[in-house]
C-alpha cells in the first residue's frame, strides 16, 4: 500500500554477508521470531537472538522475489516490522521487502514515477496474451454458483451479459478427508491432482462446460492449488519424500493452522515433473486457457519459471495467475499478479495518496508487469460491507476504468451479502440470489461495456488528476477521464472537466463541474 512513514535505513532490512538483517527492538520482549514467505509462515523456526537489552535481530538468507513477513512476539503477536513503512497490498498488514539476484534489498521508495523508475523496472515483463491483458475475470465456485458443471454451464448466458469473458474456475478436485473443516471441506485440500469430485460431475460435463464458454467467445482458467495436497493424499504414503517432513520423519505442512495439508517439498525433482505432467494433462483433455496458482508466494520462483517454459511449449498463448505480490513473477514465469492496493486506496479515498501508492507500485515493477486489480477476493469480504455500500458503484467505476486486468468474485456484481471469505465453501455455502440487486448488475454491465468498446480502458496511459478534493478519485486514461465521488457530500471540481463528453454518469452537473454524493463521470476530453 502507500508507504506508511519515512524509515529509519538502520532498521529496515538490509543486505549483509549470510544475508538479509533483520532488526526488531524490544526490551520487554521474552522470544522474537521471524514467520514470512520465505519460511511458510512458521512462527516458531526462525528465532531472533537478543543482541542488547532491547534489539533482537536475525539473518536469513532471503531467496529473490518479494517476501511478506510478520514479526512473531512471545509466540502469541503477530505484527508488522514496526520500522517498516512498507505494508502488503493484500490487505493482511504484512510487511514486505524485495531481494534481487545479488541479495540486494529493495525497499520500494518514496517518489518513483515514470521520471524516477525502481530498479526492476528497467527489465521487460513478460509479455501477456491479448485475450487476458483485454479480458474481465469472474472467479467463481462450481458447487456454490452452478451446482454442478451442468448448472454452471447453464449459466454461461448470465455471465455473457454481464460482460465477462475469462472464467476462473475454483479447485473441483476431490477434498480431503482427515482432518476436514466443515461439512465438505476445504477446496484446496486436494486429495487426487488427476480427478474430479464426481459431485460436481464428470470429464464429459467438465469438458461441455469448457466447450460452451469457448463458444461464447470466454476463456477458462483453473485453480491450481500448488504448494500442497491434503493430509490424506495417497502421495502421503507412496511417496513421503515428496512432502516436507519433520525429524522424525512425519510430514508436516508450514503454515500455521493449516493441519490437514501436507506441504510439499519441491528440491525432489519427481515431485515437479509429476505436478508438471498434471498440468499438461488438464489443457490438453480439457482445453483449459490458462492456471491460477494458489499461495504461489511461497513457491520457488525456478520451478515457476519451470512451469512456464513446459507449459508455454504446449500453447503459446497459455496465462499463467500468480496469487502474489512478486515483481519476479513477472520476469519468466506469470503473466498476472495480484494488485490489492485499490481496495484500501478507494476506502481512504484521497486522491495525492492514491496517485503515490499507484506511482509507487507501477515503476517499481518490472516494465509492461500486468497486475490484477479486486475490489473482492477469496481471502477478503464483500466491499459494501468494507466501504459502505453506497460507495461500491463508484467504487467499481474506479476499479473498472484503471488499468491493469479487473477482476470480479462471484455474487459482488449484484450486491450478495453473505460471503465472508473462502471458508464459507467449506459448509456448503450458495450466493443469496433473493438478494439480486438489479441496478447494481447492470452497473457492472455497463462498466464492462465501456471497457470493451474502448480500447483507452484497457491499454491506455494512466495519469491521475491533481487538486481534488477530498473523497474524490479522478484520473485519465488518454483522452477519457475518470471522475469517483466516494463521500457523503457534493464535490465540486475544476471547470475545465466541465467540458467532457459523457459516456456513463451519475449525477454529475457538467454546468458547475459538481458530483452528489457517490457519483461518477466517464467521459472523453475534448
Amino acid at each position: 500500500m502507500d508507504l506508511q512513514f519515512n524509515a529509519d535505513p538502520a532498521l529496515l532490512p538490509h543486505a549483509v554477508p549470510g544475508g538479509v538483517r533483520f532488526v526488531f527492538d524490544d526490551a520487554h520482549a521474552q522470544r522474537v521470531a521471524l514467520a514470512g514467505t520465505f519460511n511458510c509462515w512458521a512462527g516458531d523456526v526462525c528465532m531472533m537472538e537478543r543482541v542488547s537489552s532491547a534489539r533482537w535481530q536475525v539473518t536469513l538468507p532471503i531467496p529473490a522475489g518479494r517476501h511478506l513477513y510478520k514479526i512473531v512476539v512471545n509466540d502469541t503477536d503477530w505484527i508488522p516490522d514496526p520500522a517498516n513503512p512498507w505494508i502488503s497490498e493484500d490487505g493482511q498488514n504484512n510487511s514486505c521487502l524485495t531481494v534481487d539476484e545479488s541479495g540486494t534489498v529493495l525497499m520500494r521508495q518514496h517518489g518513483l514515477s515514470a521520471a524516477a523508475p525502481g530498479p526492476l523496472h528497467a527489465r521487460a515483463a513478460l509479455a501477456s496474451p491479448d485475450w487476458l491483458r483485454d479480458g474481465v475475470i469472474y472467479q467463481l465456485s462450481v458447487p456454490a454458483f452452478g451446482g454442478d458443471f451442468d448448472g454452471v454451464r447453464a449459466k454461461l448466458p448470465y455471465l455473457n451479459e454481464l460482460g465477462v469473458d475469462v472464467l476462473w474456475l475454483m479447485p473441483f478436485h476431490p477434498v480431503g478427508v482427515e482432518g476436514r473443516r466443515g461439512g465438505l471441506g476445504d477446496p484446496y485440500a486436494v486429495r487426487d491432482f488427476n480427478s474430479i469430485d464426481p459431485a460436481l460431475g464428470d470429464a464429459a460435463s467438465l469438458r461441455a462446460l469448457i466447450d460452451a464458454a469457448h463458444a461464447r467467445g470466454m476463456r477458462v482458467i483453473m485453480d491450481w492449488t500448488l504448494n500442497r495436497s491434503s493430509v490424506d493424499h495417497p502421495f502421503t504414503r507412496e511417496h513421503p519424500q515428496w512432502y516436507t517432513q519433520r525429524a522424525d520423519g512425519s510430514i508436516y505442512y508450514a503454515v500455521p493452522n493449516r493441519d490437514y495439508f501436507a506441504g510439499f517439498n519441491f528440491a525432489n525433482r519427481e515431485l515437479r515433473q509429476y505436478l508438471i505432467a498434471s498440468m499438461r494433462c488438464w489443457i490438453e483433455r480439457f482445453g483449459f486457457d490458462g492456471l491460477r496458482f494458489d499461495d504461489s508466494d511461497i513457491t520457488p520462483c525456478d520451478f515457476l519459471d519451470e512451469i512456464r517454459a513446459e507449459l508455454a511449449a504446449l500453447r503459446a498463448d497459455i496465462a499463467l495467475i500468480s496469487q502474489s505480490y512478486d515483481e519476479f513473477h513477472h520476469l519468466a514465469a506469470c503473466d498476472l499478479t495480484y494488485e490489492g492496493g485499490t481496495r484500501e486506496m478507494l476506502r481512504q479515498a484521497d486522491n495525492a495518496a492514491f496517485a503515490r501508492y499507484w506511482n509507487e507500485s507501477t515503476y517499481s515493477f518490472p516494465r509492461g508487469a500486468l497486475r490484477m486489480r479486486w475490489l473482492e477476493d477469496k481471502e477478503q469480504g464483500r466491499i459494501s460491507a468494507f466501504l459502505g455500500s453506497a460507495a461500491h458503484r463508484p467504487a467499481a467505476a474506479v476499479m473498472l476504468c484503471m488499468d491493469g486486468v479487473p477482476h470480479i468474485l462471484m455474487g459482488q456484481e449484484f450486491g450478495e451479502p453473505t460471503w465472508t471469505g473462502w471458508q464459507a465453501l467449506f459448509d456448503g455455502w450458495q450466493p443469496d440470489w433473493q438478494a439480486f440487486n438489479s441496478e447494481l448488475y447492470a452497473h457492472y454491465q455497463t462498466l464492462i461495456a465501456l471497457r470493451r468498446q474502448h480500447a483507452a480502458l484497457r491499454t491506455g496511459a494512466t495519469a491521475f488528476l491533481e487538486g481534488l478534493p477530498p473523497g474524490a478519485i479522478g484520473f485519465t486514461r488518454d483522452d477519457i477521464v475518470v471522475l469517483a465521488n466516494l463521500s457523503p457530500t457534493t464535490l465540486t471540481f475544476d471547470t475545465n472537466l466541465a467540458h467532457a463528453q459523457p459516456l456513463y454518469t451519475s449525477d454529475w452537473h457538467a454546468a458547475a463541474a459538481t458530483l452528489a454524493p457517490y457519483g461518477w463521470m466517464i467521459g472523453t476530453r475534448n
